[in-house]
Formats: C-alpha cells, sequence, structure tokens
C-alpha cells in the first residue's frame, strides 16, 4: 500500500515536471514566435515607409523568409504537444487563446511566406525599371512581360494571401476572438495591403495593353466649377496603351465630342431647373454622386455621338496636376516655351484656358493642353525609371485626396479601383453617414473662392441629428462668374426622417437614392454674401440600437475635387473631431 502511494506520487511529480517543462518550452516558443512577428512588422513598417531601392526589398524578402522558415519550425514543435494542448483547452478561456494563438501563428507563417516572395519579385522589376538590372536599357514593355510571366507565381501568392484571410475571419466566427485587438487590426491591414498589391500586379499586363492596346478616356475636370465627380469637363484626351506605353494621345475640347446631329437628351432636373439646359452634353455628364455610374453616362454619350467606346474612364482635376509635378519636377511644354511647376500649374492652365490663341482653337484640339499632357506622361515614365517611390507616391496622394478617380470596363479591374478607394463610389456602410456634395448648376467658377465648413451632432438618447454647413461666398463682386449656384446633395443612411430644413433657396423633397437618403436643394449665393444651411432629422432606430452592442462610427467620404472643408463632428459618447477633410475620415468609438 505504501509503495503504491510512493509510485503514485513519483507519478504526479514527474507529470508536474514533464507538464512543467512542456510549458517552459511552450513559454519559449510563445516568446520565439512573437519576436519572429515583431521582425515581420518592423519589415511591413520599413518597405511601407522608406524603402529606397531594390536592395532594401531584398533585404526584406530575406527577413520575411527567414521567418517564415522559423515560423514553420515554431509550428512543428507545437504539435508535439499536442495531448497538452488538448488537455489545457478544455477550459474555455484559455482553449480559445490557444485556438486563436494557433490560427494566428498560421496566418503569419503564410504571410510571410507569400511576402517574400512577393518582395523578391518586386526587386527584381525594380531593377528593370530603373536599368540597375542585368539589362539596363530594356524599356518600360520589359515590365508588362516580366509580370506576364510571373502570373503563375502571382496566382500562387494571392491563394496563400486569402487563405490567411479566410483563417483570420475563422477566429471572429469559430473561436470567437475579439477583432478590435490593435495587432490583429494590423495584421488584416497587412493582409489587405498585401492581396491588393498581388491583385494589381496580375492585372496590370492587360490595364497597360498586352496583350490587347487598352484604350481610355481622361476627363480633365475643372474643380473651380465644382460637380459631384470632380468638377465641369473642360477638355477630354483620349490614350492607347500598347505594351505599356502610350500611344495616339488626342486632347479635345469637350464640346468637339458632341455630334449636333444627335437627338437631344433631357438633362437631370436640377440644369432645367436653374440653368434652363435643354440638352444634356458629355461635359456635363458626370452628374451622379457615383463615378461608377457617372462613367457609364459618359460611355453612353460617346456612343451617341459615334464615339467607339473606350476601355476606362479616367478624371482628375488642376490639384492632381500639382501634385504630379511636385513628384516629377518642373517640366517644359514643346512648341511653347512654357516652363510649369506645382507652384504655377494653376495660373497657366487658367492662362492658356482664356488667352486668344486657345479661344480660337476652342472647338478644336487644344494644342497647349495636348502638348503638356504628352510633356506630363513623358516626364512621369522617365522620372518613375529614376524614382519609382515618388511617382507611386503622387498617384496615392492623388486617389487619397480624391483628385483622381477611376472607372474600367473589366470587373476585376473596377474591383481593384474599389478596394483603393480609387473607384468614387458612393459609400455602402451600415454605419452612421455623412456625404456633403455641392455642384454648380449655372455658368460660373465660384468653388475657388467659397469657404465651407461643416458641423454634425449627434444626440445618442434620441438618435436626432444636426448637420450644419456655413457657406462664405469670397468671391469679388466684379467678378461675373462669382455666384455660387450651388445643388447641395447630403447623404445620410437609408430610413433616416428629415425633420426640417432652413437656409436653402429652393429645398426639394428627402427621397432614397441608391440605398441611401438624400436631402438635396439649391443655394443661390452673391459674392460677399453668407448663408448657413441647416438639415435636422432623426436616423433610423435599429441604427442607434446597434451602437450600443457594437460601437459607433461615422463615415465621411470626401468629395473629389474639393481641398478639404473644416469638419467639426461630436459623436453619441462625446469624441470631437475638429479638422479638415482632406481625406476619406472614419470616426469610431467603442461601444459601453
Amino acid at each position: 500500500m505504501r509503495t503504491r502511494r510512493w509510485l503514485a506520487r513519483v507519478a504526479l511529480a514527474a507529470a508536474l515536471v514533464l507538464f512543467g517543462l512542456a510549458a517552459f518550452d511552450l513559454a519559449r516558443l510563445v516568446l520565439e514566435a512573437r519576436a519572429t512577428v515583431e521582425s515581420i512588422g518592423e519589415v511591413r513598417w520599413n518597405v511601407g515607409r522608406a524603402v529606397a531601392d531594390a536592395a532594401e526589398l531584398r533585404d526584406g524578402s530575406d527577413t520575411l523568409e527567414s521567418a517564415a522558415a522559423r515560423l514553420s519550425v515554431i509550428e512543428r514543435r507545437l504539435d508535439r504537444y499536442g495531448p497538452v494542448l488538448a488537455v489545457a483547452s478544455v477550459i474555455p478561456p484559455l482553449g480559445r487563446r490557444i485556438q486563436e494563438a494557433q490560427a494566428l501563428l498560421a496566418i503569419h507563417a503564410d504571410l510571410s511566406s507569400a511576402a517574400a516572395e512577393s518582395l523578391d519579385m518586386a526587386a527584381g522589376l525594380w531593377d528593370r525599371l530603373t536599368g540597375t538590372g542585368d539589362s539596363p536599357d530594356e524599356p518600360l514593355r520589359a515590365l508588362v512581360d516580366t509580370l506576364k510571366t510571373e502570373r503563375e507565381t502571382i496566382r500562387d501568392q494571392l491563394a496563400v494571401v486569402e487563405r490567411a484571410g479566410r483563417r483570420l475571419d475563422a477566429i471572429a466566427t469559430t473561436v470567437g476572438g475579439q477583432l478590435s485587438d490593435p495587432r490583429t487590426e494590423a495584421l488584416r491591414d497587412s493582409i489587405e495591403t498585401l492581396h491588393t498589391a498581388l491583385q494589381a500586379a496580375l492585372l496590370a499586363p492587360d490595364a497597360l495593353g498586352s496583350p490587347t492596346p487598352t484604350r481610355y478616356l481622361l476627363l480633365a475636370q475643372k474643380s473651380d466649377e465644382l460637380r459631384p465627380t470632380g468638377g465641369f469637363i473642360g477638355n477630354v484626351a483620349f490614350v492607347t496603351l500598347a505594351e505599356g506605353e502610350p500611344r495616339d494621345l488626342t486632347y479635345l475640347r469637350s464640346y468637339l465630342v458632341e455630334d449636333p446631329t444627335r437627338p437631344r437628351v433631357p438633362p437631370p432636373p436640377p440644369f432645367r431647373r436653374y440653368q434652363g439646359m435643354r440638352d444634356w452634353n458629355l461635359r456635363d455628364a458626370n452628374w451622379h454622386p457615383d463615378f461608377r455610374v457617372s462613367a457609364d453616362e459618359i460611355q453612353r454619350f460617346l456612343a451617341l455621338n459615334g464615339v467607339e467606346p473606350v476601355d476606362g474612364v479616367l478624371a482628375f482635376d488642376q490639384q492632381a496636376l500639382g501634385i504630379l509635378l511636385a513628384a516629377i519636377g518642373p517640366i517644359e511644354v514643346p512648341g511653347h516655351d512654357v516652363r510649369v511647376s506645382s507652384a504655377n500649374a494653376y495660373t497657366v492652365l487658367e492662362h492658356f484656358a482664356h488667352s486668344t490663341g486657345e479661344r480660337r482653337a476652342w472647338f478644336s484640339a487644344r494644342p497647349f493642353y495636348a502638348a503638356l499632357t504628352a510633356a506630363l506622361m513623358q516626364a512621369a515614365t522617365d522620372r518613375l525609371r529614376t524614382d519609382p517611390r515618388a511617382v507611386i507616391g503622387a498617384l496615392q496622394a492623388m486617389v487619397a485626396e480624391k483628385h483622381l478617380v477611376a472607372a474600367f470596363q473589366d470587373t476585376d479591374l473596377q474591383r481593384l479601383a474599389d478596394s483603393v478607394d480609387a473607384g468614387g463610389r458612393l459609400p455602402d456602410t451600415p454605419d452612421d453617414l455623412l456625404y456633403v456634395m455641392d455642384a454648380q448648376v449655372d455658368h460660373g467658377a465660384p468653388f475657388r473662392s467659397i469657404q465651407q465648413s461643416v458641423r454634425y451632432h449627434l444626440d445618442p438618447r434620441t438618435g436626432h441629428a444636426a448637420l450644419t454647413i456655413n457657406y462664405v461666398n469670397g468671391n469679388s463682386p466684379a467678378d461675373p462668374n462669382g455666384r455660387l449656384a450651388d445643388y447641395l446633395r447630403v447623404y445620410v443612411p437609408a430610413g433616416t426622417r428629415l425633420a426640417s430644413v432652413s437656409g436653402l433657396t429652393d429645398a426639394q423633397p428627402a427621397r432614397q437614392v441608391n440605398g441611401l437618403t438624400e436631402f438635396a436643394g439649391f443655394l443661390d449665393l452673391p459674392p460677399g454674401g453668407e448663408r448657413q444651411v441647416q438639415f435636422r432629422y432623426w436616423l433610423p432606430p435599429l441604427l442607434a440600437a446597434r451602437w450600443s452592442a457594437t460601437g459607433y462610427a461615422l463615415h465621411v467620404p470626401k468629395q473629389p475635387g474639393t481641398d478639404g472643408h473644416r469638419l467639426t463632428v461630436k459623436t453619441p459618447r462625446g469624441v470631437v473631431f475638429d479638422g479638415r477633410l482632406t481625406t476619406d475620415l472614419v470616426i469610431r468609438e467603442t461601444a459601453s
């Protein structure tokens, strides 16, 4: 009897020792995994923020490849402790943590492996682009060819990244994990970033005209005469891309695209009511707040005027030109003895828009703008070879600040544009929404001197919201184009009830548009005038009820073409935002 007790104690002691050793080894593995994950995060930070050349990309690739190998070893070592982990998993909180940790470990292993290959491929592309590889004289089409040959590798990497995304989703749906953890959110951001980059690499050859040339319509929008997607369409350009290189650039005044013999098209009611417009034209076709819809309308106008359809429509404004010139430096415009920089771009554009020589070409090709566009394309291509980050950074800034929007016929390309917020789409969100949109509907270009500020306050007890928009027309009374004839639209969640509106010259009834509620009306404000417009409304009760469980979020999109008006927001729990709306904004506060 005494011997059996002694043996039982020895067995228990041995079990405790073994369990302790296992726990110690598991703790060591956790620390090693954490250190490895932190090294992955460091690579992401360096590549995203300060990479200067292909060598740094390769260094990042080597680090990630090493991290992937270490994580694979850790996964195999953890498999040896399957029985121990199974016993520990019986305890509910601990079991959830173990499952979550195992899933996160697998996700990091997938990501580091895919990212290592992606960075190595990017380094090779960088070499070809900058002329530092084995074939320094290869043209831009070599990049397209490289991406085509790497397609199967890219698809394999995409599959791995998508698997990582599914595993992260499973943490919430199966394990019940909390995806609000900052590290988990950073991981999700990494997955989305890598997925977007790989998708772009996969689609780039087709978009750049390989193997079939692609034809695009460029819309030069004048944001002084603001419209929903950025501004009045004063000029257009048709450009064909073949193997990554621009061909057949044709730059026209938008009026020239119109066939005077075509049937008339009834204009949107605000144009008819406040401008007296009788026939809708391509130059005013960007009326819908969703750029995808406006682009489809523009395609219909092309067909109506006997113009062949295009593969995509890209719209930009004057600010986009300034951002690009800041990145590539000043350029000389051939044949015009003009040097254009980010500092004088607006002045130069205005001068040639109203000069005598260009006036004679009012209904013909615009010679200065055609030469400027060609020079910009060449300078951007040259800069891309010497400093890719400068050009890529400029494009990112244009998209983020809504000075460049794009719509494509190819559904995969359109999905990619939407994923990087370049699609100019109307928001689709279950949260609170505030989208203020202005449009000049009569002749004039006053918006450069319009000061605008927006205040939004929400009472959480009643779901009652107050939106106040202040307008100050800083144009000179002597300016014939200084009158503000603004058709204001505000988009809020579907089912919102309008209580009252004040300050508008002509208010319109609220209506449901594209799954949202639209408040609208006309504002007539002469130069030197000031006006306060206010909407009071009740948000849907179900929306307010959800906030107590999931927390509150307010989405505030930035209208394309705007510089960023002053925005003040007070949320249900008292969080205050006071700043300028330079990009799309999401304000969040957690549930109590």
